[in-house]
Order: C-alpha cells, then structure tokens, then sequence
C-alpha cells in the first residue's frame, strides 16, 4: 500500500506526461485531420481518468471514513460527491466540444451540467429547509 501522498504525485506526472503528449500529437494532427485530432483529445481524457482510478479509490476511502466519524447521513454526503462529479465532467465535455469549435453544444453541455446539480442538490436543499424550519 502506498503512501497517498507519493501515489498522487506519481499520478500527477503520469496524467501530465499523457496530456502533454497527447496535446502534442494533437497539434499535428489537427492540421491534416482535424476529427482525428479530437478523438485523440477524448481518448486522452479516458487514460487520464484511467490512470487516476487508484487515486479516486483512496479519496472515496477517506470519504467514507469521514461520512462514519461525523455522522453525516448519507442522503447528505451523497449530492456532494455526486456534484463534485458532475461539474468534472461537465468541464470536460464542455472543453472538448469547445476544442471541436462547437460552442454552441460546449454551453448546451454546461447547462445541462448546471440543471444536472441542481437535481442532485434537491436532498441539501431539502434538509436545510428542514433545518430551517426547526429553528422557528
């Protein structure tokens, strides 16, 4: 079992070394074969998320272990984590549609991000309206 803190490192660097290279194929392949380029750019955003699965499975243990200590419910925890996801990914698709010169389908991915949040913030919502109203 590693270290966490020597696991992101070496994770960073390995995430780093693969965007770099994958940025600079990109910028010669873009010139002849622009939809070869941007299927490289997602290909490179999947080995990335492959490459930081170890890293995601050390955080949701620490996580976890937070929710138990602190008595959190998970009704609670669950919309953070979730949001936290979604905004990641949102980026992403965003910023790959952007790179395909589709603004237009950059921002319709953004909103449906931003709406996406909000369904998952209902149960936060909720609970403090709850909490709320137990103080009056």
């Amino acid at each position: 079992h590693q270290e966490p803190v020597l696991l992101m490192t070496d994770t960073l660097w390995k995430a780093i070394a693969i965007c770099l290279i994958g940025a600079l194929l990109a910028v010669f392949l873009k010139k002849t074969s622009p939809d070869v380029a941007l299927v490289l750019a997602a290909c490179v955003c999947v080995a990335v998320l492959a490459v930081i699965v170890k890293g995601l499975e050390e955080v949701w243990q620490f996580l976890t272990e937070v929710l138990e200590r602190g008595g959190m419910t998970q009704e609670l925890f669950s919309p953070l984590i979730k949001i936290v996801g979604i905004a990641l990914i949102t980026r992403t698709a965003g910023e790959l549609c952007r790179d395909a010169g589709q603004g237009a389908l950059s921002g319709i991915v953004e909103t449906v991000g931003g709406f996406a949040t909000i369904l998952v913030s209902i149960p936060l919502f909720r609970a403090a309206w709850e909490l709320l109203e137990g103080l009056l």
